[in-house]
Formats: structure tokens, C-alpha cells, sequence
């Protein structure tokens, strides 16, 4: 079983995901400053659920918020909720086709779902957009139709070296742009070389620069990419060590505790897999933060449009690897979470 950033990758032809969907009851529609109220969620690790719905009221008074849509894409992607990310982050380009933030958290979410000849023009974009000197020597962009093998391949290469004449701009012993490594991170995945992947997102780690994908507060994304790119070289106990580190940070990553239940899936330890999903679950379902509190049953009626599948799915899975189809079958959006307690820990 294999990882993509967020845990399992298929392959499929470019999104047709539309308009981002917003959830109906959203508890934040009537707060003045619902963005700030979202900024302070995620600054303290707060609930990720509850953070997405303070962007969408924030987006939903003013259409042209583009920070708000990059913060909600951001928010839905950690929340392993990846159409709906790709859909605010992609609303935020249509209103600043340059802004760097959403054209890198773009070519990740694009990456998760596979969608890699989009992921290497987001980020051919980026890289010619923050290093224009690069531009004069680089070709035209390709064009937006879907691309076939032998394009996309020289797409990812000459992609690669835009972002290796950006690194080269800063030598070693300088400052690293941790962007430009996180981005030569992705590019190295998509090829699946994993071993230099690892090398660009622990350079960028141990980086004492910041940038848009190493906020500060926020490393725990890059162990989460760390993480997913040892368990795609089947260094599953790495991996676990990654996505511990980045629980660590953020106890309410969603995303990090997903993948840690799938490292575990590969390493054969089924029950402790089952709980790291349930928890993963649960933490869609608990909204706490900030002194506010909402019952489960209101979250579970607000979160109507942007459910994650793929908790469901592999969590139904390690039921039936386990030999309990009993539980496999109580799998769903309706799921009685309680009721597991009994047999696991979460």
C-alpha cells in the first residue's frame, strides 16, 4: 500500500471538481471576523473541521478574499479533505493567478491525487513567477490540454532543472529557500525517486529559514512529506518516526495521523492501525477550540458537503484484513465512533 502526501495514490485523468461546495450550517456566518477567528484555530492547533468553516464564512461575506481561499485550501488539505482543497486553492488563483502560496499548496494537492502533469505546471508557474530571471532561458509554458507520456516526462525534467537553477541561486553554506527544496521535494516524488526526495524536504527541514510550506509553528507539514515519502521507499518505521514528530506539533493533524495508520497497515500491526484511523475520524468529528464548544451532532449536521472518503475506505479495509467484517460493515459517515472505544484506543 502506498503513500501519496496524504496516504494512497491512484491515477486518474485532470480534476473536474467544479465550485467549492460550501457546508450549509456554518456556525461562523454571523462572526465579524471569521478570518481571524480561522488564523487563530490553525495558529493554536485547533480544530481543522472547525477552522475550514470560519474561512468559508469568511469567503462567503467577500468573494475576493484571496488569503481567506488560500487559508481554506490549506485548511481542507491538512483535514484530509483534499477536492474541496484543491477547489478553494484554485478559486484563490483565479483571483491572483501569481500568488505563490496557493500555486505550491496546489501542486502538492495536486501530486496527492495524481494529478501530476497540473502539479508540474503549478509549479513551473511558481518557480518562473518567484525567479523571473530564470524565464529568459526557459521555454513556453506547455499548454493546458492533457499530456501524454513522453510530454509529461519532459515536462517533469524541465520543471526539475528550473527548480535546480533556483537552488543553485543560493550556494551551499547561504540560506536555503525552503521552497525551492520542498518544491524539488515534489518533483523528485512524482518520479519516484524517493531517496532524493528525502533529501530536499530533511534539507528544508533542517533549514532555520522559513517560507510559505515551512511556516513557523507549522513544520509539521514537512514531516508529514517526510513521512509519506520514506513509507513510498519502504522505510515504514521511518515514516512512522516522521509522522510521529509531526503529531507531535499538531495533535489535530489529521492528514499525519491517516498516513501513520496506513504505516502501520504495512507493517502488518492491523489493530493499531484501526485506532490511528478511528482517531482521525474523530477528530473530524469533535469541534473544541478556543473556550468554543459544538456538540458532535451539530459538527456531524454542518459537515455535510466536504466528507473524506479515503478514512472511510481504509479504515473499512483494515476491518476486513482483520477478520471483522462485523465492523466493517459499521463503516460510514453514520458511524457510531463511541461504540468503538470499546475495542480500541483513540
Amino acid at each position: 500500500m502506498g503513500h501519496g502526501f496524504d496516504g494512497l495514490r491512484t491515477y486518474g485523468p485532470s480534476p473536474q471538481l467544479g465550485e467549492y461546495m460550501f457546508e450549509e450550517d456554518n456556525i461562523f456566518k454571523d462572526v465579524p471576523n471569521a478570518f481571524e477567528e480561522g488564523q487563530k484555530i490553525m495558529r493554536e492547533g485547533g480544530n481543522l473541521s472547525l477552522a475550514a468553516l470560519a474561512f468559508e464564512a469568511a469567503v462567503q461575506k467577500d468573494s475576493n478574499f484571496t488569503e481567506a481561499w488560500v487559508a481554506l485550501g490549506q485548511a481542507q488539505a491538512q483535514n484530509e479533505k483534499e477536492s474541496p482543497a484543491i477547489r478553494a486553492l484554485e478559486q484563490a488563483l483565479k483571483l491572483d493567478p501569481d500568488n505563490l502560496d496557493a500555486l505550491m499548496g496546489l501542486a502538492v494537492s495536486y501530486t496527492n491525487e495524481s494529478f501530476d502533469s497540473l502539479a508540474y505546471r503549478s509549479l513551473e508557474h511558481w518557480v518562473l513567477t518567484k525567479y523571473p530571471s530564470l524565464a529568459t532561458n526557459a521555454p513556453n509554458p506547455t499548454a493546458e490540454e492533457e499530456l501524454g507520456f513522453t510530454d509529461r516526462h519532459a515536462l517533469h525534467e524541465r520543471v526539475t532543472n528550473l527548480f535546480l537553477q533556483a537552488a543553485q541561486l543560493h550556494p551551499a553554506g547561504e540560506d536555503v529557500d525552503v521552497d525551492v527544496q520542498v518544491g524539488l521535494g515534489v518533483l523528485f516524488y512524482g518520479s519516484e525517486d524517493y531517496d532524493k526526495a528525502v533529501d530536499c524536504f530533511g534539507a528544508a527541514l533542517n533549514s532555520a529559514q522559513h517560507g510559505s510550506m515551512k511556516q513557523e509553528g507549522s513544520e509539521h507539514l514537512l514531516w508529514n512529506r517526510l513521512g509519506a515519502t520514506l513509507a513510498n521507499s519502504n522505510r515504514s518505521e521511518e515514516a512512522i518516526d516522521a509522522y510521529s514528530h509531526a503529531l507531535e506539533i499538531r495533535p489535530n493533524f489529521v492528514r499525519a495521523r491517516y498516513n501513520l495508520g496506513v504505516s502501520c497497515i504495512n507493517l502488518g500491526v492491523l489493530e493499531e492501525a484501526a485506532s490511528h484511523l478511528l482517531g482521525a475520524l474523530s477528530m473530524h468529528k469533535v469541534v473544541e477550540a478556543e473556550g468554543r464548544d459544538v456538540p458532535d451532532s451539530v459538527v456531524e449536521g454542518m459537515l455535510s458537503q466536504n466528507q473524506s472518503t479515503n478514512l472511510y475506505d481504509t479504515l473499512r479495509r483494515t476491518f476486513t484484513q482483520m477478520g471483522r467484517r462485523d465492523l466493517a460493515e459499521r463503516v460510514g459517515v453514520d458511524m457510531d465512533l463511541e461504540g468503538m472505544r470499546g475495542e480500541f484506543e483513540f
